[in-house]
């Protein structure tokens, strides 16, 4: 057994370009960057015009780990601000998770300020590609940044800490170039992606604000005009109801689906196939027979932290299973005929809404009770044109949902290929 030597693992990537070989080299942080702290820029001081600056919130909410484009502008006196150049790395120095501190976007424009809670980290003498870099730490060092960042409610991540973090890197800078020229050119086809998401749902907001304000006019299979939309109060269409089911389970009642507020804040398509997304809980028999959810039902969320962010509803698609609602929703059941897809659409539109959003009383929190809004009168059109409506929006809906798919394919792919080309 004195004889038995381990075999060292060979620092070599399972998925390499062709043209490169050689095991990868070992290195800390601070051999390769040097480390800068970005200075503090207050919200109050952005602006629209002056001198073209980042704030870590930023850094979270840009689509690549590359940036190209700034949108924020700050009008403190350049003398009081630091400057990050095209090549920087910069890293979130806070966050409300460890993992939230893994976050590397490349830099690629100059002379740009960087707000106060950002790391910044300047490659030295060109050993090290910035882009390559950027992709290493949001992959293989992921978790290695994680476990430096120090914190409970609120996390940091130090420049000192940094400095000893370990990154394999391909000897030859032109792999580096590469591989970070590589997956920036996969991160603009997700970018290109998301942005066709983005035109779809704005379309679709602009054809519901056309088809609801009555802008746009539809025909019947005929070619004719269909009769005027009717005029009605809510509490004559159908019936709203409150719920008393709480998220807790309790003995001697009988565990059932709940459908809660965040469900139809998301708007989430409920059918009998998929009750496993809710959450469980337990409600009496009486609870089970008032506060079931059938075929046509509409739930509507009655409260928000700001008025205008009131009454978002989803239509229940199929009588659903050993389903209830939770107290946090209403219900309302029409008692005339509708097409699913319409009121799926109807109820959720500006038209409907504002109605909703008048009505919201409150400080803190605002809410909207039944007394405030069944006498809200409202106009819908016959069946034959709700159908037409409704299929037209769900068809937009269905586009949207199959490149939202697309979308994350394409991001597992990414993934895929990080764990492969990082060592």
């Amino acid at each position: 057994m004195g004889n038995v030597q381990l075999k060292k693992k060979r620092k070599v990537p399972e998925l390499r370009f062709p043209e490169f070989s050689g095991e990868w080299e070992e290195k800390k942080l601070g051999e390769v960057v040097s480390f800068k702290k970005g200075k503090g820029i207050p919200k109050r001081t952005l602006t629209e015009y002056g001198t073209k600056c980042i704030l870590y919130g930023q850094l979270y909410t840009t689509y690549n780990e590359i940036i190209t484009g700034i949108s924020s502008y700050t009008d403190i006196d350049e003398q009081k601000l630091l400057f990050g150049n095209m090549g920087d790395i910069l890293i979130p120095s806070s966050g409300e998770t460890a993992l939230d501190m893994s976050l590397a976007s490349a830099l690629l424009v100059d002379n740009v300020a960087l707000g106060g809670d950002i790391n910044i980290l300047r490659p030295k003498n060109n050993t090290i590609d910035s882009k390559f870099l950027s992709y290493q730490i949001n992959s293989a060092r992921k978790i290695d940044l994680a476990r430096i960042a120090e914190g409970a409610s609120v996390v940091h991540l130090y420049n000192n800490n940094l400095k000893d973090v370990i990154v394999v890197n391909p000897k030859d800078t032109a792999e580096q170039q590469k591989i970070g020229n590589f997956f920036y050119t996969i991160d603009k086809k997700l970018e290109l992606q998301q942005e066709k998401i983005n035109a779809l749902k704005e379309y679709k907001k602009g054809m519901m604000q056309r088809i609801f304000s009555q802008e746009i006019s539809f025909k019947d299979d005929d070619g004719k005009d269909f009769p005027d939309w009717e005029e009605k109060r809510l509490e004559d269409m159908g019936e709203f109801l409150t719920s008393s089911v709480d998220k807790k389970i309790k003995e001697n009642e009988i565990i059932v689906n709940l459908c809660n507020y965040m469900d139809v804040y998301n708007r989430l398509e409920i059918r009998n196939n998929n009750l496993d997304i809710l959450n469980k809980t337990s409600a009496t028999e009486m609870q089970i027979k008032n506060n079931n959810l059938l075929k046509g039902d509409i739930l509507i969320t009655p409260s928000s932290e700001t008025s205008d962010d009131i009454g978002h509803s989803v239509v229940i698609w199929e009588d659903l299973k050993n389903t209830v609602y939770s107290y946090h929703l209403l219900r309302f059941r029409p008692h005339i005929k509708m097409d699913l897809k319409f009121s799926n659409y109807w109820f959720n539109s500006e038209a409907v809404r504002k109605h909703f959003i008048i009505r919201a009383q409150g400080a803190t929190r605002f809410t909207i009770s039944i007394n405030n809004i069944k006498d809200i009168i409202v106009k819908y059109p016959t069946i034959r044109e709700q159908e037409k409506i409704g299929k037209l929006l769900y068809s937009i809906d269905k586009k949207i949902e199959l490149e939202e798919e697309k979308l994350e394919k394409y991001k597992k792919f990414k993934k895929g290929l990080m764990q492969r080309m990082f060592v």
